[in-house]
């Protein structure tokens, strides 16, 4: 499925919720992933987004059972990592 996975810290860079953090739950087809915060948008409600709108991070949520409190403490903690080109960072909007 390229370069993301599943628990990668993400963030969208196009659309209404540009420049907020997700992390990637699903696989839904080449172009696109399933996606949830743990707050709007939780595990039984996630939003899918096409990859060429998401800026992956190098960090990735790693627990045994996923809920939306693990979601959204790993969220908050990593809340700090926000501009593209800072280290990390990886375009998937290109090809």
């Amino acid at each position: 499925m390229g370069l993301l996975e599943i628990g990668q810290l993400v963030t969208s860079k196009m659309g209404r919720d540009s420049g907020k953090k997700y992390v990637v739950v699903e696989f839904q087809d080449d172009s696109h992933v399933i996606v949830a915060d743990g707050f709007v948008r939780k595990l039984n409600r996630p939003k899918r987004k096409n990859r060429k709108h998401l800026v992956a991070h190098n960090i990735r949520l790693d627990v045994e059972e996923w809920d939306d409190k693990a979601i959204r403490d790993f969220l908050e903690q990593h809340s700090n990592v926000e501009e593209v080109g800072k280290e990390g960072f990886t375009d998937h909007g290109q090809g």
